[in-house]
């Protein structure tokens, strides 16, 4: 049995009384309830409103049309309809709304059989609208509605009934049905006085001719009298349901996507942690506060589930960077597995680390010496305590970023954004001593004539010259060769930062492939495939400054990160990983140009390709951004302008990624050109570089 349920009450906000105000003498429900009837594929239409007296009225019309009208809660909307739902336990149900008296039974229908054919859970015709605003249709299960009437709990979807449902992709299987034009620009829907004027004046003109007028006999009219369509252009769609997003934000602190256990979690962090997170690159306004889940479950892989449950496929960050063979890696867990069972730390040093300095000694011929950390930023932050140490000199110059220490930071206590393009604008020196001022100076990429400018002023105080080999572009000319004669010209020491740019290429770090040797070169992110580990090597004078300064740490000497390392170089090595993610990510930038130029988009695409990005060159560039990772997340991927590949990703998965980004591309440029992109955002637009989350 398939059952229509309209739900309609007299005490709209926006427009009270709308459902029963007059058309041709009729009422505006009536009018809807005859066009409704004429579907083939309902078995049962019925009514259902609040126990309200004002909804008496709706009611005694539903009488007088041999209508059944079930009577329920004003508010818990999703309950009444579920009870109305409960007295026929039908199979199927269809929801309208008594708000679009210009619903067409031939659509209603198609929607109808599009769901059945499709063996769906849900089906509607304005996920993706494509059909007149005013002729949505859903079609569901009533065991997926009764589901949401156990489980449901935010606003929006007591409201709206079938939210629940249809932003949980991964436990019902939604289905999309599209019209063959979009017409979703028209707006034939009752929330305003200018909708009902429009809908008044298209009744007046079709239904004493043809009472049962179909969509194109609207459009035909609409054609012949377009200053019609100009009656109610100002209104967007969904207002509504934004205004329910909003009260969300009220009970949760944010706004919801189908991830409540998660957005949960982000509150939970606001209270006791600052900044939400540890990492500002997975903090979740990076992407879209609100929408962009934050925490997971499990992953294995390329999935990943969120506390709530959602599977995606990580087509983003990859753990930034960190997880290079991919998630829960089986070798690289069996070697931590076994390294646990036998201690990860007692009294004694573990045989792991020899045997891991002189596995990266042999991968780097040039190098003698290692020391170890266990993350990035404080692997740097050695590297240059040791080359101070070795040329007793005190000063940096550097291109890139190299993470949050003093030495660091300091380059922006001068008052002047000086790490704005270095990867992060907005890094605030605050706790950083002034007196460090004037010791660190950035050079940009491909800009050897800047590090000169900085060798005339600086040179004889120069300690060390700290570099990434490679990220955002390849070099060009001589300039990684011509850094290097600099360097030895000054006697500053030649850090290569390999943190980020290791293990993509080949198995070892960049500077391999681009052909240049440092004096030191630091590694972490992929090392341990998401083990803590850390290191730096360098050649022998230069390391053995290490013993002139203090430099040690307890948690230096444990086992699993370089027994996670060893494994992980192992596999790198033997399945030959780099030469797989630079195809993966070789695919996805190819991708992405192809997308942006099919909807005109302008993009511009960089990275090495298995760190690759794009940003969008728009006004509304954070924006686009945010509406791209929110739609894709409908579709089951965890996706941003990032992508970082991992040898667990297939050309299947790249396959099935940009399938989903072209049918998102498609959306963004429709609602741009409607202007209504940010109306349908449902988190906060992303944000650039450090802010202050408050």
């Amino acid at each position: 049995m398939i059952l229509a349920i309209i739900q309609a009450r007299f005490s709209s906000t926006r427009l009270p009384g709308k459902v029963l105000k007059p058309i041709l003498d009729k009422p505006m429900l009536g009018l809807q309830i005859e066009r409704v009837k004429r579907c083939k594929k309902i078995d049962l239409l019925i009514v259902a409103t609040s126990m309200e007296r004002q909804d008496d009225s709706i009611k005694q019309l539903c009488d007088r049309m041999r209508i059944p009208c079930f009577r329920g809660d004003l508010d818990n909307v999703l309950d009444r309809f579920y009870q109305a739902a409960l007295l026929y336990r039908p199979e199927h149900i269809v929801r309208l709304t008594g708000d679009c008296p210009l619903a067409d039974s031939d659509i209603i229908d198609q929607t109808i059989d599009f769901y059945l054919q499709g063996s769906y859970d849900y089906a509607y015709n304005a996920v993706d609208p494509t059909f007149p605003d005013g002729l949505d249709a859903e079609i569901f299960s009533f065991k997926a509605l009764e589901q949401a009437w156990n489980e449901a709990g935010l606003p929006s979807q007591l409201e709206h009934v079938t939210p629940f449902i249809y932003q949980d992709v991964k436990r019902f299987r939604v289905g999309s049905f599209m019209g063959r034009e979009d017409l979703s620009h028209f707006r034939w829907t009752v929330d305003e006085q200018a909708d009902f004027e429009f809908v008044k004046q298209v009744y007046e003109a079709l239904y004493p001719l043809k009472a049962d007028f179909t969509m194109q006999d609207i459009l035909d009219l609409l054609h012949q009298r377009p200053e019609l369509t100009q009656l109610n252009s100002r209104f967007r769609r969904n207002e509504g349901f934004k205004k329910s997003l909003q009260q969300d934000q009220l009970v949760t602190g944010l706004s919801n996507d189908g991830c409540p256990r998660c957005i949960s979690y982000q509150n939970r962090a606001k209270e006791k942690i600052p900044g939400m997170t540890q990492l500002l690159s997975k903090r979740p306004d990076q992407f879209s506060l609100g929408v962009w889940p934050g925490y997971f479950k499990r992953a294995k892989g390329v999935e990943v589930w969120d506390l709530d449950g959602n599977r995606y496929i990580d087509m983003s960050i990859g753990g930034i960077g960190a997880n290079v063979l991919g998630y829960a890696d089986p070798v690289v867990d069996a070697a931590v597995t076994k390294a646990v069972a036998s201690g990860n730390s007692s009294s004694l040093n573990c045989p792991e680390e020899v045997e891991l300095a002189e596995l990266l000694c042999e991968l780097h011929p040039w190098a003698s010496k290692v020391r170890y950390a266990r993350t990035g930023g404080e692997s740097m932050a050695i590297a240059v305590r040791i080359a101070r140490t070795h040329t007793g000199r005190d000063k940096i110059a550097f291109c890139g970023y190299h993470g949050w220490h003093d030495w660091y930071l300091a380059a922006n206590l001068t008052g002047e954004n000086a790490l704005g393009d270095h990867l992060l604008p907005g890094l605030s020196p605050a706790g950083v001593p002034k007196k460090l001022a004037g010791t660190s100076f950035p050079f940009h990429y491909n800009r050897l004539d800047e590090l000169e400018e900085i060798v005339v002023k600086h040179g004889k105080e120069l300690a060390a010259i700290v570099m990434e080999p490679i990220r955002g572009t390849w070099p060009t000319g001589n300039f990684l060769e011509g850094v290097r004669a600099v360097a030895d010209e000054t006697g500053a020491v030649l850090v290569y930062d390999e943190i980020s740019a290791a293990f993509r290429m080949n198995s070892g770090g960049s500077h391999m492939v681009l052909g240049t040797t440092p004096d030191m070169a630091v590694f972490s992110k992929a090392l341990g495939n998401g083990y803590p580990i850390a290191a730096i090597i360098g050649k022998e004078d230069v390391m053995e400054a290490a013993q002139k300064t203090f430099i040690s740490s307890t948690y230096w000497t444990e086992r699993i990160g370089p027994a996670a390392a060893l494994a992980t170089i192992g596999k790198h090595r033997e399945v030959d990983a780099g030469r797989h993610l630079m195809h993966i990510g070789s695919l996805v930038q190819a991708g992405w140009k192809r997308l942006a130029e099919k909807y005109g988009f302008k993009i511009d695409v960089g990275g090495i390709f298995p760190l690759s990005h794009f940003v969008f060159r728009d006004d509304n560039g954070l924006e686009l951004k945010a509406f791209f990772v929110q739609e894709m997340l409908k579709k089951g991927f965890l996706a941003s302008t990032s992508f970082y590949s991992m040898y667990a990703h297939g050309d299947v998965h790249v396959e099935k990624y940009l399938q989903s980004a072209d049918l998102v591309f498609e959306r963004m440029a429709g609602v741009r050109a409607q202007g209504c992109l940010n109306s349908l955002l449902r988190g906060k637009p992303a944000v650039a570089g450090f802010h202050r989350l408050t």
